[in-house]
């Protein structure tokens, strides 16, 4: 904010100070200096009357004349000789005829009488009338900036408070909040990006709503066909068949275990998704629900699963989403993992903390927050090998977000993959 003001207030006087250089240019380098010429001309008559006064009643009393007259005037004058001074021939002309040649502002060349000398007039700085108007002066350039300032942090502060509430909505709604909209009320909008905002959130919302309706559709529908399948298999398996035909009929028997599966995560993730899903919060022992978890992981795997917990860690959890949620890290390090994946929970400054660790190869750190998203798999393998459908790691992120938790992916001691669990709001 502080950036933004300064930015705004030195371009204001930045272009203040422009039209200022401009105007003068204009006005003394292209056109005639009328000012300068007014003053000028009252010098000049001034000095006429010198000249009559020169003639009349003598140089003398022409030079006591012009002492009073800068005195009147807050002038103080110098005497010079023409061979001091360098004057071109046309400025010597100039100056011989109209006895007066401008220098700067209240600064003027005069001669009189019988122009033996010349005469610089200026300005009596010690005189207090100079003092108030050079006081004035710079009051009005303080006046100018302290307008400019007040001006700077009016607009800005209106600016703020409108792109505020636009921010507001634009991190609602990158928090799933997909029903937010920005306020287009005349003292809310940011020209027309309010409504382009809306706009945008009105079809990522359309397309979110559909790719939802078309997870849960897909899920659905397959159901009933994977049933009819697994009948006719079983049917098909009581019949008479050969080694061959029993080894089909086994693979068959994986890629139905392998939909069914899909279709069961895919039905949890639209769940997750899906507003007013609530936790049952219960005090549960988390190192049994962490066994458990083992116990049930351990039969899908011949690589050790290591427990670190205490006993009677106590929190208040939601026992199932967070067997899930675990389960699905340990199964993606089945993939991965050379021997063995470690599970540690402890609880530090009373926050429940669950960190799995494996001996693989870890993932990349510029894929870390990817692979949370569904269906992102490291790299582009999808065979049987790697296995998985892209939804583990998604589901946890669900999980641990409706736990209002933190989910953070590192590297493991052992070069392998680490996912670490947070959830603060699991009281002790």
């Amino acid at each position: 904010m502080k950036r933004l003001y300064l930015e705004f207030f030195i371009g204001l006087s930045g272009l203040f100070f422009l039209c200022i250089l401009v105007f003068s240019f204009v006005t003394q380098e292209l056109t005639t200096d009328y000012e300068a010429e007014l003053e000028i001309s009252h010098v000049s008559s001034v000095m006429q009357i010198l000249d009559d006064v020169a003639a009349q009643r003598g140089q003398a009393k022409a030079d006591k004349l012009l002492a009073g007259y800068a005195e009147q005037s807050h002038l103080t004058y110098q005497t010079f000789s023409w061979d001091q001074l360098g004057f071109t021939q046309a400025e010597h002309n100039t100056l011989s005829q109209r006895g007066a040649l401008f220098e700067d502002e209240n600064q003027y060349w005069v001669v009189y009488g019988d122009q033996k000398w010349v005469y610089f007039l200026q300005p009596d700085t010690e005189q207090d009338l100079w003092l108030m108007l050079d006081l004035e002066f710079k009051l009005l350039w303080v006046s100018f900036f302290a307008t400019f300032a007040l001006y700077s942090a009016i607009m800005l502060k209106l600016l703020s408070g409108r792109f505020r509430k636009l921010e507001q909505a634009t991190m609602a709604f990158s928090d799933g909040d997909f029903k937010v909209r920005a306020s287009e009320k005349a003292g809310d909008r940011v020209g027309r990006l309010n409504a382009r905002f809306n706009q945008m959130a009105d079809k990522i919302s359309e397309l979110i709503q559909s790719h939802k309706h078309l997870t849960n559709a897909i899920a659905h529908e397959l159901r009933t066909p994977l049933f009819r399948m697994q009948c006719q298999l079983d049917l098909l398996e009581e019949s008479t068949l050969s080694a061959e035909q029993k080894n089909t009929l086994a693979g068959l028997y994986e890629d139905v275990d392998e939909l069914e599966s899909l279709i069961e995560e895919l039905l949890y993730f639209a769940k997750m998704e899906r507003s007013g899903v609530t936790l049952q919060l219960q005090q549960q022992d988390v190192s049994e629900v962490l066994q458990r978890t083992l116990v049930h992981c351990q039969k899908d795997t011949v690589k050790q699963l290591i427990l670190d917990c205490p006993k009677h860690c106590l929190f208040d959890v939601d026992a199932r989403h967070l067997e899930r949620a675990v389960s699905n890290i340990i199964r993606n390090a089945f993939r991965y993992a050379e021997q063995s994946i470690v599970v540690k929970a402890f609880c530090q400054d009373r926050v429940l903390t669950i960190q799995v660790d494996d001996d693989g190869c870890g993932i990349p750190a510029d894929e870390r927050e990817s692979v949370l998203k569904p269906f992102y798999r490291v790299g582009t393998s999808r065979d049987r090998q790697s296995g998985g459908h892209g939804l583990g790691l998604a589901i946890v992120a669900q999980v641990v977000s409706l736990h209002q938790g933190e989910l953070l992916i590192s590297e493991s001691d052992s070069g392998g993959a680490r996912f670490i669990i947070r959830l603060p709001q699991a009281r002790c």
